[in-house]
């Protein structure tokens, strides 16, 4: 694996780190395809390396019974592995991957740790995609208190949308009620509204968007802030970088 090999492979955070760094990473990193439902790190337990998705979807959630909830999405504008970033290996949460399978870039913990230490490019475009992420988990907590089902299932669904690429969603009910933490009744009941509304089209296992526009409409203030930080942070770091792809 070389320099070029990472910056094109799919994920958004290599694409824009300079080429001194892809080597170094190059060294140490391993590409790997997981199937649906994968195990990428169980709670409390060491993270063993960082994950840049390069396809596909993780979905990082505490696990509880009867069903979990989710904290947020990861796809391939981002990467796995947040406590590495904050020196530390382990948190209190599970990432499994979410639809058919993910594909990408593993780098050891040791090697992502080292990095982090010693290379300032590396380390700020992780940082940003932290802050990305805590502003997810917040835009998360406020749809949940102030919208309903239907609104919170359409901010989901775009997210969805918006890191596989596709109007296509291959999604359980199970876990879009994972997602967005209600019962799997909630979830039909949200289902059938939307598609009532003519904003998509559902059966088992596959949920189709055709319209898109309309779902931005329905989901409303609670899609776009998490979108317009990261293109906000990123373009920040490649104007001062001066890299562009």
């Amino acid at each position: 694996m070389d320099a070029q090999t990472l910056r094109h492979g799919g994920n958004k955070l290599l694409a824009i780190l300079p080429d001194a760094t892809l080597t170094r990473m190059a060294l140490h990193c391993e590409h790997v395809i997981l199937p649906k439902s994968a195990l990428i790190s169980e709670a409390d337990e060491p993270i063993t390396s960082a994950l840049f998705i390069e396809d596909g979807i993780a979905s990082i959630f505490k696990p509880s019974q009867p069903h979990g909830t989710e904290i947020c999405l990861s796809g391939p504008e981002s990467f796995c592995g947040t406590p590495l970033v904050l020196a530390d290996t382990s948190w209190p949460y599970r990432t499994i991957v979410q639809g058919d399978h993910l594909s990408g870039v593993i780098l050891d913990a040791a090697s992502t740790l080292r990095l982090l230490r010693e290379d300032e490019d590396f380390s700020r475009v992780l940082l940003r995609s932290v802050q990305v992420k805590l502003v997810q988990i917040a835009e998360g907590l406020i749809s949940n208190a102030n919208q309903r089902i239907p609104e919170r299932l359409a901010r989901w669904l775009l997210m969805y949308r918006d890191r596989l690429g596709t109007d296509q969603l291959p999604v359980t009910h199970e876990f879009m009620s994972l997602m967005i933490g209600v019962q799997r009744t909630g979830v039909t009941g949200a289902l059938h509204d939307i598609e009532g509304y003519g904003l998509i089209s559902a059966k088992r296992g596959l949920v189709v968007i055709r319209d898109a526009c309309g779902l931005l409409e329905l989901a409303a203030e609670g899609y776009g802030v998490t979108e317009t930080e990261q293109f906000r942070l990123f373009q920040i770091y490649q104007s001062s970088s001066g890299i562009n792809i």
